[in-house]
């Protein structure tokens, strides 16, 4: 798996730290200092609109320049990491390739790593990015990196926007700068109260991927009030329609992993879930890579007609159908299997 970090606020333990040099700098351009409450509910990214309220009149390159100097000076030294990341990347950069993404200046991020001894961990560090939107696609692009098997881990809206741009998993934490409803509104996907979460589910992933055994997974054909089914478009299988669906979690029933996946996938809440079949996915060749598979299928309902999906980042398009419209699809085929035994069924 590839991780893309952000720094500030996800790795580094620096909003009380920022806060001071950010009010520094202001009062250096004759306006009032802006209190730590105000600065932790108003500081966003890219930070020019912050700058443009509290300190106008001054150019944004200006403000940048003066608390970049002052960075510079004090915050590789004063700079403190959150609980349990130190050993955390250590351990995770044996499994994982590990990126950060920041908009701290470049100079002044390496250093910092350098005195925290962490830079051997990361396979690149990008500072000085005003505009993650924009640098973290060009980051997969440039590494080469896929979209299925990176993700972005972050603490701010800002965060969450590049990772969507990139067609990556949005990952938040709720201990940095922004709440976790911003996130949740931003468009994570999942969010960890502490690093120590964040490091179980990226060993969790590691560990499913480095062994070799049957995964079990759930999917199902979800119909709505009028018997339109949906279908969704995924990368991971070649670019054809199939159902939502993916791995259940320890300590999960299939009935109940079938319902998180759905709701995760498409933001739909299933109902009347009802056991159809069970198939072998042996390395199948429309799979992006070499997998095991058992894959629990299910038929349920979801109400209204033609309901409204958000797809997460694992889709890039669904349609409702009905029957004759859904066999036409260009389907993977365990949905067409799936497809053909319930129609047949009915």
């Amino acid at each position: 798996m590839n991780v893309v970090f952000d720094w500030a606020g996800t790795l580094a333990d620096d909003q009380e730290l920022t806060w001071r040099l950010t009010d520094q700098v202001i009062r250096s351009f004759g306006r009032p200092g802006v209190g730590f409450p105000t600065y932790k509910s108003e500081f966003t990214l890219p930070a020019k609109g912050f700058y443009g309220k509290f300190c106008p009149g001054t150019s944004f390159e200006e403000i940048e320049a003066s608390f970049s100097d002052l960075c510079r000076r004090r915050y590789p030294a004063e700079v403190r990491l959150w609980p349990g990341v130190r050993d955390g990347l250590s351990c995770l950069a044996c499994k994982h390739k590990l990126y950060i993404m920041s908009t701290l200046d470049q100079a002044m991020l390496e250093e910092t790593l350098d005195l925290l001894e962490l830079r051997g961990c990361f396979q690149a560090v990008i500072g000085s990015v005003a505009d993650k939107t924009r640098a973290l696609p060009e980051l997969l692009a440039r590494e080469g990196l896929a979209q299925d098997e990176t993700v972005a881990i972050g603490d701010s809206a800002h965060d969450m926007r590049a990772a969507q741009a990139a067609g990556i998993e949005p990952i938040g934490v709720a201990y940095g700068y922004a709440s976790p409803s911003d996130l949740e509104t931003a468009g994570a996907e999942i969010i960890f109260p502490d690093f120590q979460g964040v490091r179980r589910h990226l060993e969790k992933g590691a560990f499913a991927e480095s062994r070799l055994f049957p995964v079990a997974t759930v999917g199902g054909l979800i119909r709505d009030d009028a018997g339109n089914m949906l279908l969704v478009r995924t990368r991971k299988w070649s670019g054809l329609y199939g159902i939502p669906g993916g791995k259940i979690d320890y300590g999960e029933t299939m009935e109940n992993a079938f319902i998180r996946e759905a709701r995760e996938e498409t933001g739909l809440e299933i109902s009347r879930v009802a056991f159809v079949m069970n198939q072998d996915c042996v390395e199948h060749p429309q799979f992006y890579r070499p997998r095991h598979y058992i894959l629990v299928n299910y038929t349920a309902k979801v109400s209204g007609t033609r309901p409204t999906v958000k797809l997460n980042h694992e889709s890039d398009a669904y349609v409702w159908a009905d029957a004759k419209e859904a066999l036409a699809l260009p389907l993977n085929a365990p949905t067409r299997v799936l497809l053909e035994k319930i129609l047949g069924a009915a």
